[in-house]
């Protein structure tokens, strides 16, 4: 674990990650679920230091090809950042 760089065992990470889709499977189920809000925070991400991924996981969506080519365009004018 030491050479590795590891703070925790093998076997706990495991149990995390199974806590994890557990936790996800019930809150799926719940009104906020359905609705996408509110979701479980990672006991894996917690216990490897990730605790901020919800907030960097934003993503867009579009209703037609128009909309995402007209989009993409618009970054491209930026020079390809998005702001």
């Amino acid at each position: 674990m030491k050479l590795n760089g590891q703070k925790h065992p093998q076997s706990l990470l495991m149990l995390a990650m199974i806590l994890d889709t557990v936790n996800i499977m019930a809150w799926r189920q719940t009104e906020n679920g359905v609705e996408g809000k509110n979701p479980p925070k990672s006991v894996y991400n917690i216990l490897m230091g990730k605790e901020n991924t919800q907030s960097q996981n934003e993503y867009q969506t579009f209703d037609s090809g128009e909309e995402f080519e007209a989009a993409r365009n618009e970054i491209l004018k930026r020079g390809g950042y998005i702001q």
